[in-house]
Protein backbone atom coordinates (compact mmCIF):
# COMPACT_ATOMS: atom_id res chain seq x y z
CA UNK A 1 0.00 0.00 0.00
CA UNK A 2 1.37 3.40 -0.91
CA UNK A 3 1.26 6.43 1.30
CA UNK A 4 -2.34 7.40 0.69
CA UNK A 5 -3.84 4.31 -0.90
CA UNK A 6 -7.18 3.56 0.65
CA UNK A 7 -7.48 0.34 2.66
CA UNK A 8 -10.43 -0.91 0.64
CA UNK A 9 -9.33 -0.36 -2.96
CA UNK A 10 -8.47 -4.03 -3.18
CA UNK A 11 -8.49 -6.95 -0.78
CA UNK A 12 -6.43 -6.07 2.24
CA UNK A 13 -4.46 -8.67 4.13
CA UNK A 14 -2.48 -8.42 7.33
CA UNK A 15 0.82 -8.33 5.45
CA UNK A 16 -0.26 -5.31 3.41
CA UNK A 17 -1.41 -3.45 6.53
CA UNK A 18 1.80 -4.31 8.37
CA UNK A 19 3.80 -3.02 5.41
CA UNK A 20 1.67 0.16 5.35
CA UNK A 21 2.34 0.75 9.05
CA UNK A 22 6.02 -0.05 8.66
CA UNK A 23 6.35 2.27 5.63
CA UNK A 24 4.95 5.13 7.69
CA UNK A 25 6.91 4.25 10.82
CA UNK A 26 3.79 3.93 12.95
CA UNK A 27 4.32 2.55 16.43
CA UNK A 28 1.62 0.60 18.22
CA UNK A 29 -0.10 3.76 19.47
CA UNK A 30 -0.32 5.24 15.97
CA UNK A 31 -1.43 1.92 14.50
CA UNK A 32 -4.31 1.91 16.95
CA UNK A 33 -5.11 5.55 16.07
CA UNK A 34 -5.36 4.53 12.40
CA UNK A 35 -7.52 1.54 13.33
CA UNK A 36 -9.75 3.84 15.42
CA UNK A 37 -10.18 6.13 12.40
CA UNK A 38 -11.49 3.18 10.34
CA UNK A 39 -13.67 1.94 13.20
CA UNK A 40 -15.23 5.38 13.72
CA UNK A 41 -15.83 5.71 9.98
CA UNK A 42 -17.79 2.45 10.00
CA UNK A 43 -19.91 3.64 12.94
CA UNK A 44 -20.53 6.91 11.08
CA UNK A 45 -21.64 5.02 7.95
CA UNK A 46 -24.03 2.92 10.04
CA UNK A 47 -25.70 6.08 11.33
CA UNK A 48 -26.35 7.08 7.70
CA UNK A 49 -27.47 3.62 6.52
CA UNK A 50 -30.16 1.89 8.56
CA UNK A 51 -29.79 -1.36 6.61
CA UNK A 52 -26.07 -1.50 7.35
CA UNK A 53 -26.75 -0.69 10.99
CA UNK A 54 -29.44 -3.35 11.29
CA UNK A 55 -27.27 -6.00 9.69
CA UNK A 56 -23.92 -5.24 11.32
CA UNK A 57 -24.51 -2.80 14.16
CA UNK A 58 -24.59 -5.47 16.88
CA UNK A 59 -21.14 -6.73 15.86
CA UNK A 60 -19.66 -3.23 16.23
CA UNK A 61 -20.84 -2.61 19.78
CA UNK A 62 -17.43 -3.40 21.23
CA UNK A 63 -14.03 -1.88 20.58
CA UNK A 64 -11.88 -3.21 19.10
CA UNK A 65 -13.81 -5.12 16.46
CA UNK A 66 -12.84 -7.87 14.04
CA UNK A 67 -12.23 -11.56 13.94
CA UNK A 68 -8.88 -10.98 15.68
CA UNK A 69 -10.15 -8.34 18.09
CA UNK A 70 -9.07 -10.21 21.20
CA UNK A 71 -6.15 -12.20 19.87
CA UNK A 72 -2.43 -11.55 20.04
CA UNK A 73 -1.21 -15.13 20.29
CA UNK A 74 0.49 -15.28 16.88
CA UNK A 75 0.83 -11.66 15.90
CA UNK A 76 4.18 -10.78 17.50
CA UNK A 77 3.01 -7.31 18.53
CA UNK A 78 1.38 -6.50 15.18
CA UNK A 79 -2.22 -6.95 16.27
CA UNK A 80 -3.40 -3.63 14.83
CA UNK A 81 -2.32 -4.64 11.32
CA UNK A 82 -4.56 -7.70 11.48
CA UNK A 83 -7.44 -5.80 13.03
CA UNK A 84 -7.15 -2.94 10.51
CA UNK A 85 -7.18 -5.48 7.66
CA UNK A 86 -10.45 -6.86 9.05
CA UNK A 87 -11.97 -3.35 9.00
CA UNK A 88 -10.53 -2.46 5.60
CA UNK A 89 -12.13 -5.53 4.10
CA UNK A 90 -15.44 -4.77 5.79
CA UNK A 91 -15.35 -1.26 4.34
CA UNK A 92 -14.49 -2.51 0.86
CA UNK A 93 -16.93 -5.40 0.71
CA UNK A 94 -19.84 -3.80 2.56
CA UNK A 95 -19.93 -0.12 3.52
CA UNK A 96 -18.06 1.29 0.51
CA UNK A 97 -20.35 -0.40 -2.00
CA UNK A 98 -23.34 1.67 -0.85
CA UNK A 99 -21.51 5.00 -0.73
CA UNK A 100 -22.05 7.77 -3.27
CA UNK A 101 -19.13 9.07 -5.31
CA UNK A 102 -19.17 12.23 -3.17
CA UNK A 103 -18.98 10.14 0.03
CA UNK A 104 -16.09 8.13 -1.42
CA UNK A 105 -14.22 11.31 -2.33
CA UNK A 106 -14.86 12.74 1.12
CA UNK A 107 -13.55 9.61 2.78
CA UNK A 108 -10.47 9.56 0.53
CA UNK A 109 -9.73 13.14 1.59
CA UNK A 110 -10.27 12.36 5.27
CA UNK A 111 -8.11 9.25 4.99
CA UNK A 112 -5.26 11.25 3.43
CA UNK A 113 -5.59 13.85 6.18
CA UNK A 114 -5.45 11.17 8.90
CA UNK A 115 -2.36 9.54 7.39
CA UNK A 116 -0.68 12.96 7.08
CA UNK A 117 -1.57 13.71 10.72
CA UNK A 118 -0.11 10.41 11.90
CA UNK A 119 2.98 10.92 9.72
CA UNK A 120 3.44 14.26 11.48
CA UNK A 121 3.36 12.54 14.84
CA UNK A 122 6.05 10.13 13.63
CA UNK A 123 8.19 13.08 12.50
CA UNK A 124 7.81 14.75 15.91
CA UNK A 125 8.83 11.62 17.80
CA UNK A 126 11.31 10.21 15.34
CA UNK A 127 11.22 6.64 14.15
CA UNK A 128 11.88 4.01 16.77
CA UNK A 129 14.83 1.77 16.08
CA UNK A 130 13.85 -1.86 15.81
CA UNK A 131 15.56 -5.16 15.39
CA UNK A 132 12.54 -6.57 13.59
CA UNK A 133 13.09 -7.99 10.16
CA UNK A 134 10.88 -5.90 7.87
CA UNK A 135 7.80 -7.90 6.89
CA UNK A 136 5.00 -9.54 8.72
CA UNK A 137 5.74 -12.91 10.26
CA UNK A 138 2.95 -15.36 10.98
CA UNK A 139 3.81 -18.44 13.00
Amino acid sequence: MSGHELPFEKRVDRNAMHSFFEYHGFDEELEEAYYRFLFDFILERMEKDNGLKAAFGPTFQHYPHGQHHGEDFHLHGHKWAVRAADLGNFIGKTAYLAMSDADKEDFARRHAEKVTELDGRVAERGRAETDDIPAYRHT
